[in-house]
């Protein structure tokens, strides 16, 4: 079980590093720039997909992966196709206490990636979280205050459909 939910925090100011250059490295890019994080991509071969998003929030490195590399990161997301290599990854994270998201392991994540968190993670996030006090709080806390915004989109709607009635 995920034990962090950074959907909930502010990236803005984090560095991502992203271990792996295919398609499930390039939708966690696209999806880490709406939140206008620093990126950094590592991989040996970076796909056109990913060269075209190259802006000053995101460094490409055209290289294989070194331990060294996630010095540099807040969160690491290990999105390779070769599995030991991301539990490398994983191994090297854990050793230096940096949250790591292994893209080929779900097992393997210290948090769920941005924006990709099911209804069904976040059921099994909110009753698996009992035992961690902390964790059942902020993710509480987070629902409360989506479910808010959300029902009073609701009442809104309701209120202008009544008003629209009462005119009809």
């Amino acid at each position: 079980m995920a034990k962090y939910f950074p959907l909930f925090i502010d990236i803005s100011k984090k560095t991502f590093l992203v271990v792996g250059a295919g398609n499930i490295s390039a939708r966690r890019v696209l999806k880490l720039k709406e939140f206008g994080c620093k990126i950094i991509v590592v991989a040996k071969t970076i796909s056109a997909t990913i060269m075209d998003l190259e802006d000053e929030k995101l460094i490409l490195k055209e290289r294989a992966y070194d331990s060294t590399d996630i010095e540099e990161a807040d969160y690491v997301i290990a999105a390779t196709n070769d599995k030991e290599l991301n539990e490398k990854i994983v191994w090297d994270c854990n050793k230096e206490g940096i949250p790591v998201n292994d893209a080929s392991n779900y097992k393997n994540c210290d948090f769920y990636f941005p924006g990709i968190v099911t209804e069904d993670e976040m059921v099994i996030g909110v009753t698996s979280s009992g035992s961690n006090h902390k964790l059942a709080r902020r993710v509480a806390g987070a629902i409360r205050y989506n479910i808010k915004e959300i029902v009073s989109e609701c009442k809104k709607e309701q209120e202008s459909d009544t008003k629209q009635e009462e005119f009809d």
